[in-house]
């Protein structure tokens, strides 16, 4: 069969996805921009790891900070294909509905959907006419969760075919850059002298809805100086986040280590024994799998899509918008928590509740 994809950007969390439906099908990918638009990841490098080529729709203009894109008609004409694989509920996802509508109806049409069910529920105006449209008019919706396939089949359409895929790399891939950055964490862990710490990890965008004021004040309520908050990204927010960290006397238990990419990212996860996702808007969270992997305990926002990997074994889901509720559930983790008391030589075992081939499998069947 042949599968055409219409998606935003190439991201690292989507490559091996991408990978495995080029190994499936016969795959042709057409992408919106260059770049992811909130950030600009190193392009050249994730196009060596993908198994298929990147081909871009130039055509097209801005509007209100959305992309319109057109010849849309077109590649599909030309791609010929038998499944269109799309990207929400977008002007493109529109247009490829029309076009099967109008020419060809056997074509089969799925769109990706990265809702959490707070994001579907506040769904309003055109934003919600057109996912009640598409999602009801095309073949089905790959939502990130069986909770939120089941939350659209109880509230939206029980009619429309719902299939699950979170957003989430292949360990086996995932492990083997991890494995490249052994020497990085403990350059790291010797630099900012970890030695007899425990580490609570942030990776992300500096910015509002990652709700890293509160995640701070939580922090600061923990005691003890052998705990660390490690804040990697980069954003707006940095220089007032690192002034209440100056004003809660814990600016020296508090580490901005700036955005990082590959190596000098992966590193960060193979040895910090907690993960934080204190959002209160995050649609997925592709982080949560990333630290998973790298056998991480996760505390994760209940409002973030991701917290669909969260279980009793793995980690603690927490209400970020009560203080004493992440401060309760940080004591009890760095509780349970050893400190670092030796180099790292091996990687810890995945804590992810499933293998991305499994989650593959399971999606290609029942499409």
């Amino acid at each position: 069969m042949k599968a055409l994809i219409f998606h935003p950007a190439l991201a690292p969390y989507r490559v091996d996805f991408f990978n495995s439906l080029n190994d499936f099908y016969s795959t042709s990918f057409y992408f919106s921009l260059k770049n992811v638009s909130d950030q600009k990841f190193d392009q050249e490098n994730l196009k060596s790891l993908c198994n298929f080529k990147c081909n871009y729709i130039s055509n097209g203009f801005e509007i209100l900070g959305r992309s319109i894109r057109t010849g849309i008609f077109s590649i599909i004409k030309k791609e010929s294909p038998d499944i269109i694989f799309c990207s929400e509920y977008s002007q493109i996802t529109l247009l490829a509905f029309l076009y099967c509508k109008i020419y060809n109806p056997k074509i089969k049409i799925y769109t990706l959907s990265d809702d959490s069910i707070t994001n579907s529920k506040d769904r309003k105006g055109l934003r919600l006419f057109f996912r009640n449209f598409i999602s009801k008019n095309i073949n089905g919706v790959v939502f990130t969760s069986k909770e939120v396939s089941t939350w659209y089949k109880n509230n939206i359409s029980s009619k429309t075919t719902t299939l699950n895929f979170p957003v989430i790399h292949s360990e086996k891939s995932l492990r083997v850059k991890y494995l490249k950055a052994i020497n990085q964490a403990n350059l790291n862990i010797d630099t900012y002298q970890l030695k007899e710490k425990k580490i609570l990890l942030y990776v992300g965008r500096l910015v509002e809805v990652k709700n890293l004021f509160f995640l701070i004040k939580c922090f600061s309520n923990i005691k003890g100086k052998d705990k660390k908050l490690v804040i990697v990204g980069e954003g707006p927010l940095q220089e007032k986040l690192e002034q209440l960290a100056e004003e809660l006397n814990i600016l020296d238990k508090v580490l901005f280590i700036g955005r990082k990419e590959g190596v000098e990212l992966y590193n960060w996860y193979i040895f910090s024994q907690l993960f934080v996702l204190p959002s209160t808007y995050e649609p997925f969270g592709a982080v949560v799998n990333e630290a998973l992997v790298g056998g991480c305990t996760v505390l994760c926002s209940n409002l973030a899509g991701a917290s669909s990997l969260i279980n009793d074994k793995n980690g603690l889901l927490f209400n970020p918008k009560k203080e004493n509720d992440l401060s309760t559930k940080l004591n009890k983790a760095f509780e349970n928590t050893e400190p670092i008391n030796s180099n790292i030589t091996a990687l810890r075992e995945s804590k992810m509740p499933f293998t991305f081939n499994q989650k593959m499998q399971e999606l290609l069947q029942n499409i």
